[in-house]
């Protein structure tokens, strides 16, 4: 989509959302807003992708290691913690991150960080995950252990969801604002996109 096209769909669901047509349900309106900003980033080359909660900052296997157990200590007393097997953690983990790069189609390092996100996920919500007892790192495991990743992924793309309506709403709000005070200075919707095409302009100006 170019920029063009982009004000002519822009254009289209302010006047629907003016008529009544949209805000009668803010959260299709904003919806359909994003959606159509979506596609005027990929249409300018841009890879646009949901983030995945919150950020961890994981850099290797071994991070991932260090942070289960460091919730396993904070959760359960010393003499209930279970044996520490440095290599087979580390072959779990690895298979663990292989298994969301090949899932997710992304790259080793945002695997790392929705895998650090999957393990405070599970501590988060003992009232879930209810292990009899203290879990080892192999409940990380992608077989028969792999409910546990799927429920956890489950946890979690509701969390965002929650969050995306959240910011829908505050976005739609902020944009009702915008227009309502666009319209109380006296300009009409295409006097507004004439405007933007010539700030467009100018700044072509300035940066040739």
């Amino acid at each position: 989509m170019d920029f063009d096209k982009f004000l002519g769909e822009m254009q289209k669901l302010i006047t629907a959302s003016q008529q009544g047509d949209l805000f009668g349900n803010k959260k299709m309106f904003a919806e359909k807003s994003i959606k159509v900003c979506v596609e005027l980033l990929k249409g300018q080359d841009y890879s646009v992708r949901p983030p995945m909660g919150h950020p961890v900052k994981i850099t290797k296997l071994d991070g991932l290691i260090t942070m289960f157990y460091g919730f396993l200590r904070n959760t359960y007393e010393p003499h209930l913690l279970p044996y520490s097997n440095e290599k087979r953690d580390r072959a779990i983990a690895k298979a663990f991150v292989e298994g969301r790069v090949k899932t997710d189609m992304i790259s080793r390092n945002a695997a790392l960080q929705q895998c650090g996100l999957i393990i405070q996920t599970i501590f988060k919500h003992p009232e879930i995950f209810k292990f009899d007892t203290p879990p080892t790192f192999g409940i990380l495991g992608q077989k028969e252990m792999g409910w546990v990743t799927d429920r956890a992924v489950q946890l979690i793309n509701k969390e965002i969801a929650k969050d995306k309506e959240i910011s829908l709403e505050r976005a739609v709000d902020e944009m009702t604002k915008k227009i309502e005070e666009s319209y109380r200075m006296g300009y009409s919707l295409d006097e507004l996109v004439a405007i933007q095409k010539k700030l467009e302009e100018r700044h072509g100006k300035k940066e040739s």
